[in-house]
């Protein structure tokens, strides 16, 4: 059998190619080696979030439920049932921070907001000791932003005070919600470090004065 020289050339350019490109392919491969590693073992860690946040966001639902539910008992002046709701909530926000841990706790901070709203809330009507956000097991800022939205109950609280004409427990509310403001004002943080921190602030600031305006027309 003849082969002609460009024949020849044809063929050993073609299997030249051929050795090359699997070469490359090799090379490739051994270049990606760490990126493919690290991509089965990030979609481990993100199917293992996938399955806790699947257990954290009915929970979240489940809390800030409950946390409504003892608000309005005690708006109803039941204190029995507020106080009883508050402490089914307590092992539930214990159970919730367990499975978001660090990395998830995002999905968790609306919780612990109404959590310490309405633990707050009860605790200050009642003349108790607010707890700090240690003893309430939340986030620092879960726990401002808590406090903050507290202000709208408490008006609230001013507002029924002075349907009953009841003015020194209006009075007292309205200082509970003087003190929460002197507090909160004292944080100048910039957004990216208090979150919603400063839009809750201004929403406390309207808090006040509309029940400064109530107090007086009630004196």
């Amino acid at each position: 059998m003849r082969f002609s020289n460009k024949g020849l050339i044809y063929m050993n350019s073609n299997a030249l190619n051929r050795l090359l490109g699997e070469k490359k392919v090799m090379e490739n491969n051994e270049i990606f080696k760490n990126v493919d590693e690290s991509v089965a073992n990030i979609t481990q860690i993100l199917l293992e979030r996938e399955k806790r946040q699947d257990e954290i966001l009915p929970l979240v639902r489940q809390i800030i439920r409950e946390c409504s539910i003892a608000i309005r008992f005690f708006h109803q002046k039941d204190f029995d049932n507020a106080n009883k709701t508050i402490e089914q909530i307590k092992p539930k926000i214990m159970k919730l921070n367990s499975i978001a841990k660090d990395d998830l706790m995002n999905t968790a901070i609306s919780a612990q907001v109404e959590f310490v709203e309405a633990v707050s809330l009860v605790n200050i009507c009642t003349k108790q000791n607010v707890p700090t956000y240690q003893e309430l097991d939340v986030d620092p800022l879960a726990y401002l932003d808590g406090l903050c939205d507290c202000a709208g109950e408490l008006r609230r609280q001013i507002q029924i005070a002075i349907k009953d004409n009841d003015k020194e427990f209006a009075q007292y509310c309205f200082d509970s919600l003087e003190k929460i403001y002197s507090d909160m004002m004292v944080l100048k943080f910039s957004s990216s470090l208090v979150g919603s921190l400063k839009r809750k602030q201004d929403v406390l600031r309207m808090q006040l004065e509309q029940a400064r305006s109530e107090m007086l027309r009630f004196s």
